[in-house]
């Protein structure tokens, strides 16, 4: 690890250490859906930090089947083993809990209605997939937007029939999310429905990169499940030799020695870390197509101080330290009136990195993100810079 970084971590580890710092939190919600005319809860985890650092902004991860805890407190938990010192995720987890009295649960959460299938003794299974996507696209999602600092890249996780759902989802809105990870999902249900869809899905469509995941366990040694691989099968083929799309990243991970619920934990490490560490890193942030202009201003504990900034667009330098200078407003205040797309990070320098300033609330050296709005103010405070911590 470079020295500098060492330094700035001991120095942030020991302010939290005075001052104290917010721990992890999870909140619940419950909500009257209109979409599926019922109360369903949920839950959002936020990572330590949160309340304290105003200019983080936060990728969600969506976690299907939280009302089994196992599913959504792992995938939260696991995050910090995976993510590296400067990402940190709010994770949603979004219940389908069986309603005795509506005679309604995760199946009819995550499968499409269907005029014949084994599901149902009756030959006539309702389920109700249109308007659960609904729900996720009309309310979960516009909630955590509108109450969390959130950024627009959305994963979304599902297992068993909630990967089927995950892949329904991709189908049928494939911009709701950016990266979709299936482990071990039905992919026969219904004639192998979802097969014969992602046959004729027209991925040329597709408007940004995808990343999707899909996984295996030994579901075949099980009678109720033997049909599943044939039409695991088909769609591995299909991703692997026949698609041809710049447009999807494809990564499919078979884990033979563990049964279907066993798989979830090994997958859900690998997909993880597959993702955040050799996949996140190399695409581009998607930036929004209009620009607005406003005014950042920072102040600096030096009247001579000489502040750049930059961060990750063109008006920003494309992360060049020296390249855009801010302007003199007072001894201690520098101003730059700049349009930016959303969402903008940046840091600020003196010029270079290993002068790299170090933020009032910010801790750990994360980027500064806002979303700008039009003629939007933001004031930051510089508390000191690595080269002055030696």
């Amino acid at each position: 690890m470079n020295t500098k970084i060492k330094i700035l971590l001991l120095f942030l580890m020991f302010n939290s250490v005075i001052f104290g710092q917010e721990i992890a939190s999870i909140k619940k919600y419950e909500i009257q859906s209109k979409e599926l005319n019922q109360k369903r809860e949920f839950f959002v985890y936020t990572p330590a930090g949160y309340n304290e650092n105003p200019y983080t902004y936060y990728d969600v991860i969506y976690v299907f089947d939280a009302q089994n805890r196992e599913l959504f407190d792992l995938t939260h938990s696991l995050i910090s083993f995976v993510a590296n010192d400067y990402q940190n995720y709010i994770v949603v987890g979004i219940t389908s809990p069986y309603n005795e009295k509506l005679n309604y649960g995760r199946r009819n959460d995550f499968l499409p209605k269907l005029t014949n299938d084994k599901y149902s003794p009756s030959g006539k299974f309702a389920g109700n997939a249109t308007n659960f996507l609904k729900y996720i696209q009309n309310e979960i999602i516009p909630f955590v937007d509108n109450h969390y600092k959130t950024l627009n890249n959305r994963t979304v996780i599902g297992h068993s029939l909630g990967a089927s759902f995950v892949l329904y989802s991709f189908l049928n809105t494939p911009d709701l999310f950016n990266n979709y990870i299936a482990i071990s999902p039905n992919l026969a249900y219904g004639n192998e429905l979802l097969v014969n869809e992602l046959y004729h899905f027209e991925f040329a469509k597709l408007t940004t990169k995808k990343y999707l995941y899909i996984s295996n366990a030994n579901e075949e040694t099980i009678e109720d499940f033997k049909d599943w691989k044939p039409a695991r099968e088909k769609a591995y083929a299909f991703l692997k030799d026949t698609l041809r799309s710049d447009k999807l990243h494809v990564e499919i991970k078979e884990f033979p020695d563990k049964n279907h619920w066993q798989s979830f934990l090994p997958s859900l490490e690998f997909s993880l870390n597959h993702f955040i560490n050799e996949i996140y890193v190399k695409d581009q942030i998607s930036l929004s197509k209009e620009e607005y202009e406003v005014t950042i201003q920072v102040k600096v504990p030096h009247k001579n101080d000489d502040i750049y900034i930059t961060g990750n667009q063109i008006n920003l330098g494309n992360w060049n330290p020296q390249q855009i200078k801010m302007n003199k407003k007072s001894d201690f205040v520098r101003e730059l009136k700049i349009r930016l797309q959303s969402p903008a990070k940046f840091k600020f320098t003196r010029g270079n990195w290993d002068s790299e300033a170090i933020m009032k609330n910010n801790d750990s050296g994360k980027d500064l993100t806002i979303k700008p709005k039009p003629s939007g103010k933001y004031t930051f405070t510089i508390e000191n810079y690595l080269d002055k911590l030696q």
